[in-house]
Parts: structure tokens; sequence; C-alpha cells
């Protein structure tokens, strides 16, 4: 809910149509603010939000104005749209959307009424242009092609992290769909940078920008290696080290990082000489970046974790993070929940064998995946399991139980770790 907006107003983020008009119009009654900005633009299956958040972090420290956009939030919309990393006033947002959907009649006779993620959409172009960002990184919702995002008129890159089967119910079965939708961020005399390494999605990517007259870049996604990682922060160094960066940090602890900041530091590189920032106020925002409910520890002694890996590729990215940190010795929980549409399947198969105890509950969403569902999957795969009930408070009656040396690992969905944090860090 948007305060300010009527519920009701608008659709559903989930009832998602293909087209930019909606979004174009919404646009034009806020005084086209999409070219009133360079943004470098940013799509894939995996890893969105973290190559934003350490673009952001990055640029900051550079001290250039940046706004960012990211979805979906972790319960407050307001954390989608970000300048110099502080979120827009809730009230403002709603002012924007308002403004933006006067007279409401107009929209439904022409292209139809937007849904959330459209409105918001315009609204942060519209936030950053009235901010007068020198630059913005945007992430898109879903695929790209068509995606609301894809109405930025002025950008300086864009950015594929990776593709996987996902979202079949919007893209269908199988990877090409996907790849398509993903390979349509570029732009005509733009670079097109990905750490993409399937042969066949890179041959969608490079057949899209021949056609269309885009500079395409790949760079090794194990460009960037983990040398060492405590609870505390990861020591990374890249292989071919284009920024001369040497070895640096990171307070985001994810292994699955790697490719995120390969591809970071080729678009850096992409960028020399157009955008200033030094080699010092690159560790620096390094460093300073931060993502909540990306393998974020909450706590330690005991350790509480909130990871959102919501696919097979998310869940291999937490179980490689566990098995790279410093062994927890006492008793490993997994809390999971799930939407429905996700393979969960494939989560179980590779998480739950790894936690002592696994716990099933259920998201308080219309798309929640009842936790009496994922039974048959824990029988196969955990060790001792069982049902709890809403999100919130299972986490807060699991964490109540830990020893100093256990782990709670909170995962399944962003709705999930949402809940668990509004709940954690409420108490803490």
């Amino acid at each position: 809910m948007i305060r300010g907006v009527p519920e009701g107003l608008l659709h559903s983020e989930r009832i998602v149509r293909p087209g930019l008009e909606r979004t174009e119009q919404l646009l034009a009654r806020l005084g086209n603010p999409e070219g009133r900005f360079p943004a470098i633009h940013i799509a894939g299956t995996n890893g969105k939000g973290s190559v934003v958040a350490l673009l952001e972090s990055v640029l900051c420290a550079g001290g250039i104005r940046v706004g960012a956009y990211t979805s979906p939030d972790l319960g407050d919309p307001t954390e989608r749209i970000r300048v110099c990393r502080t979120p827009v006033e809730a009230e403002h947002l709603g002012e924007l959307i308002m403004r933006a959907m006067d007279p409401v009649e107009e929209l439904d006779a022409g292209p139809g009424r937007p849904n959330q993620f459209e409105a918001l959409t315009a609204a942060a172009f519209a936030y950053f242009a009235e901010q007068e960002v020198a630059m913005g990184v945007v992430e898109t919702g879903l695929g790209g092609r068509f995606d609301a995002t894809r109405c930025l008129a002025n950008p300086l890159l864009t950015l594929v992290t990776s593709v996987t089967s996902d979202h079949r119910e919007f893209f269908g079965p199988g990877l090409m769909r996907a790849a398509w939708e993903k390979a349509g961020v570029a732009r005509q005399g733009i670079p097109m940078v990905t750490v993409e390494d399937k042969s066949e999605v890179l041959d969608v990517f490079r057949r899209e920008c021949e056609e269309i007259g885009a500079a395409f870049v790949q760079v090794d996604p194990g460009d960037v290696e983990l040398r060492e990682l405590s609870w505390e922060r990861a020591l990374w160094g890249s292989r071919t080290d284009p920024l001369g960066l040497g070895t640096f940090a990171t307070r985001l602890l994810g292994a699955y990082q790697r490719p995120n900041l390969s591809l970071v530091l080729g678009a850096l590189a992409e960028l020399v000489g157009g955008v200033e920032v030094s080699r010092d106020h690159i560790v620096e925002g390094l460093w300073d970046a931060q993502w909540p409910g990306r393998f974020e520890v909450l706590h330690r002694c005991p350790y509480v974790v909130l990871d959102a890996a919501h696919n097979p590729a998310g869940a291999r990215g937490l179980a490689e993070t566990m098995e790279r940190l410093p062994s927890v010795k006492g008793r490993k929980t997994l809390l999971f929940g799930a939407l429905r549409g996700k393979l969960v399947r494939s989560m179980a198969e590779i998480l739950f064998p790894r936690f002592d105890r696994v716990v099933l509950a259920t998201p308080a969403s219309d798309r929640a995946l009842p936790a009496e569902a994922l039974a048959h999957q824990a029988r196969r795969c955990a060790h001792r399991w069982e049902v709890g009930g809403g999100v919130g408070e299972t986490a807060a009656s699991l964490v109540a139980e830990l020893d100093e040396e256990d782990a709670l690992v909170v995962c399944g969905s962003l709705t999930v770790v949402g809940e668990a944090r509004s709940v954690l860090t409420e108490r803490a």
C-alpha cells in the first residue's frame, strides 16, 4: 500500500500486460522526466539489486548525486526509490503517483489503468529529475524488453547479470524466451555488458546487439575471486584488475556476489573517462555497500541470517556461502517459506539436507504456498522438519530458542525475508 494512493486505484503489481504505453502516458503527465538524467539500466534473473546497491554506493562515494530504483521491496515501497541512498518520503511518493494518475478516466479510456510497478517507475523518474540527480541506477522489474523501466531515454550502459529459467508464469518454460526478454534492454550505440556465460543465451544477446547496433561486452563472471570470507567481511580480488584495486573488501558476504562484483567492475571500466570516480572512492564504495535481505547477518552469536534465495540458483549461492564461512559449531536451523510457482523441489534438494532442522512457514501473501504443501519436500530431503505458523511469529520463536553457537537462516523469497526482518529488527 502506498500512502496517499487510494486502495484499488492501481492494478496489482502481479497483473503484467506487455507494452510501454501506460508508463509512457504517466511519464507524459509528469513532464517526461525520463530523459533528464543519464542512467545505468540493469536486467537479469539474480543479482540485479546487488549490482544497483554496489554501483550506487561507489558513485555516491565519488560525490556523484545518484538516484537508485530497485524492486521489489521488503515491505515499504519508499525503499525502492532513493537519492544519495535516502528513500523518498512516503507522502511525496503518493503525491507524484496521484499527479500522474489524475484524471484516471483518461487512463481507463486509453491504454488502460497501470499497475503499481508502472506507477512507481514513473514516480521514480519524476523524483530523480526533480532532485537533479547526475546518474540514475535502475533495475528492471520483470524481463526488460517490455518492462516499464525500458522507458529510460538516456542510458549510458545496459547491464545483464545472468539468465535462468524463472517467472515461468510470464515468460513460459525454457531459457530462450527469458533471454530474449532481458536482451531487450540493449540500446543502439550503447554498450551492453553482461557476465552471462551460457552459449545459447550469449547467442541471443549478440544477435540483439547486432540487429540494433549496440556494442556487446562480455565480462568473465569469475574475474573477481573470493579470497577470504568471515562473518564480518569478504575479501576479493580481480584477476584482470582493470581498475587497479588490488584486494578489496565488502560487507556483502554472499559468495554469490562474485559475478555481480565482476559485472560492477566491468561497468565501471566502461565508464572510465566519462564518470570521474577514483580508485579510493571505488574501494570505499564497495565496502560501504549494503543490501538488506541478501545474506544479511542480523546477529552474531547466535547467528541470524536473512537471504532472499527464491530459485535454485539463489539456493546454490546460499549453500556455497554457508560452506565457505567458518563453521557454525551449534545447530543450524532453516526457516523456509515460498510463493506459488517457484521451483521448490530443487531448492529443497539443495538446502534442506544442509541443516539440522527445517521449519516450514506460510508467508502473508495471496501467492503464498502453504507450509503444509512443502511437507512432501521436507520428508524427502530434511533430517528433521516441522510445520510452523506465520513467518514473523515463527522466526521470533526460533530466535528465542537459539543457543550462542547456533544459527538460524531465513530464506525462500523476499516476502519471507521481509516479514522476518520486520519482526526481528523491531525486537532487536
